[in-house]
């Protein structure tokens, strides 16, 4: 494996790696992401998406070389002294450790299993990254998205999901209410996670084998149109007056019982 070692702010081998908080733009129009940390490369690594190139420290390089040659392209690994590494990025590094990996090609709903986890209008990237890795931990996989919800590959998100959407399916949706009518005809259950009249306690339910499970925004909600729809509405019983828990640590609490209650 030949190691590329960067000397110059300048070098274009390196430019996907420059002014990181400037540069979110470019990764989208790419179609590539930013992995950032030693743990979160690592668990992008080990997974089926494609690396286009590593940029670290040499430390990391000698200690995951059979890893490196067997995923990254050859003449795509490049190390700097993390000085020089900070001042291509624009930031303090932790680790000292990044790779850029292509964005796999979203999927239709179509082609993804039940049940699926739904994100309607979550425009926070650290909730995005946050339901994702709550959704892979708990055994869930397929993941939909409206087009309002804030890019599941942004670095924030990548970063909170601690890499692991390199294992989700993502299917991005024109118009979530039109899939998730399909789906509800097809047999899914709609399950919607919100505080309202209609809504039921989580621990009072017991969930089916095929159901989609939807949340909202911490601001505005589920939609009205989605929640008109629903099979059932849930929420989680609060206490000491707190009205309720932030999305991504109640996401936590529901695909927990989807997967493990009654």
């Amino acid at each position: 494996m030949k190691i590329i070692h960067i000397h110059d702010i300048t070098d274009e081998r390196i430019s996907n790696y420059l002014s990181l908080k400037e540069s979110q733009n470019h990764h989208t129009q790419e179609q590539i992401f930013l992995c950032d940390g030693d743990k979160v490369t690592l668990v992008v690594l080990e997974s089926q998406v494609q690396i286009q190139s590593v940029f670290a420290v040499e430390d990391f390089i000698n200690q995951h070389k059979t890893l490196l040659e067997a995923k990254v392209p050859e003449g795509q690994v490049f190390t700097a002294s993390k000085k020089l590494m900070e001042s291509i990025v624009g930031f303090r590094l932790h680790s000292g450790v990044m790779a850029i990996a292509t964005q796999p090609s979203h999927e239709h709903f179509t082609s993804l299993k039940p049940p699926y986890i739904v994100m309607n209008n979550i425009t926070n990237s650290d909730n995005v990254g946050g339901i994702i890795r709550n959704a892979i931990g708990c055994g869930f996989t397929s993941i939909l998205a409206d087009n309002a919800t804030s890019s599941p590959y942004l670095r924030r998100a990548v970063r909170v999901s601690m890499g692991y959407i390199s294992k989700a399916h993502i299917s991005i949706q024109h118009n979530l209410l039109d899939t998730l009518i399909t789906l509800k005809n097809q047999g899914c259950s709609i399950i919607c996670a919100e505080i309202s009249e209609r809504s039921h306690h989580l621990q009072d339910y017991t969930f089916p084998k095929n159901f989609a499970l939807v949340f909202g925004s911490e601001g505005q909600g589920i939609e009205t149109d989605i929640l008109s729809i629903a099979d059932e509405i849930l929420d989680i019983p609060m206490q000491n007056n707190v009205k309720s828990l932030n999305v991504s640590s109640s996401s936590a609490i529901f695909m927990y019982a989807a997967k493990h209650g009654k």
